[in-house]
């Protein structure tokens, strides 16, 4: 008797235990719709953002968004190389400190990821 109630304990521990170890994982997969842009679409966009964030008035919202423009034709352009898009992020970034004012200056450079996207830091490699 003590070997059956044993065998059916051990039994039990088992496939409790194999049943522990096949629990599946279920996550969910997170996607991300990635849209490509137009330079004169992502140009708007940035010339966008930078105004509304900083508060500038249309003639400058007008002049950034051309900015923009050139800057994304050279970091979508295939023939382009990682040095000369290099540049073109420090140019821009010359021309945004030499447009606005310092205190404006310092409110963007604070807000790195808004900064970062409009020199388009990711477009290179390092």
């Amino acid at each position: 008797m003590k070997k059956i109630i044993i065998a059916c304990f051990l039994m039990l521990a088992v496939s409790v235990t194999a049943n522990a170890q096949n629990k599946k994982k279920t996550t969910t997969a997170v996607t991300k719709e990635v849209v490509k842009l137009t330079p004169a679409e992502a140009g708007k966009k940035d010339g966008v953002a930078i105004s509304q964030f900083l508060g500038l008035d249309e003639n400058l919202t007008v002049a950034f968004c051309g900015l923009f423009e050139m800057k994304h034709q050279v970091m979508q352009s295939a023939t382009e190389t990682n040095d000369s898009k290099k540049e073109m992020s420090r140019i821009v970034g010359l021309k945004i400190e030499a447009t606005i004012d310092s205190e404006r200056l310092e409110k963007l450079k604070a807000n790195t990821a808004l900064y970062n996207q409009l020199l388009s830091t990711d477009a290179f490699e390092k």
